[in-house]
């Protein structure tokens, strides 16, 4: 099966933050993605302003 492309990515990342915050880890875990397309992700959606980084130890986010 065939990666899913960054428009998808994205769209579910978005999805699993719902309107709550989150810790990277915990989110990385839940979409069950590697620590690499997790944190392309992340950059794509925070250069955007769609989400924002909070605090924690492993760093958190919630929806921009």
């Amino acid at each position: 099966m065939a990666r899913p492309d960054i428009k998808e990515d994205r769209k579910k990342f978005l999805q699993a933050l719902g309107k709550s915050t989150h810790g990277n880890g915990a989110l990385r875990k839940a979409l069950g993605w590697a620590e690499s397309r997790y944190w392309k992700v992340h950059a794509s959606l925070l250069e955007d302003e769609r989400i924002v980084k909070g605090r924690g130890r492993g760093g958190s986010v919630s929806r921009g």
